[in-house]
């Protein structure tokens, strides 16, 4: 009996888990794509050591592509291709995911995938 409360508790918090998850993409799904179109600068780095960066980015619809220049990181520099899906932007370049980016009016933050936390402003 107490073994069967234990696996209905623990499906009891799998589905309130899953629920959850399910509501937190709808939240997202429905929040209005961000405009990231424009010329973005700011810097990347930790500890110190900070590089320049500059994107250029073109939006059609959910779909986003330009040119990043990352100061002293050539495998970071290049073209670039993603997507926005309300506040997230999604960016690569042809060898590397870059990662998430959070892109909140002029600001973007986020962390590229060379673990360096990265903020930059749209130009004006």
């Amino acid at each position: 009996m107490r073994r069967s409360f234990v696996l209905l508790a623990l499906c009891g918090a799998l589905a309130a888990g899953c629920g959850a998850a399910e509501r937190a993409q709808t939240a997202v799904a429905n929040v209005p794509t961000a405009n990231v179109a424009g010329v973005w600068t700011g810097s990347a780095g930790a500890g110190g050591r900070f590089m320049p960066v500059t994107m250029t980015l073109t939006q059609n619809g959910t779909t986003v592509t330009g040119d990043m220049s990352v100061g002293g990181r050539s495998e970071l520099t290049g073209g670039v291709k993603g997507s926005i899906q309300g506040e997230l932007l999604i960016l690569s370049l042809e060898r590397v995911t870059l990662g998430e980016l959070t892109v909140v009016q002029d600001t973007m933050t986020g962390q590229v995938s060379a673990g360096f936390p990265i903020s930059l402003r749209r130009s004006r």
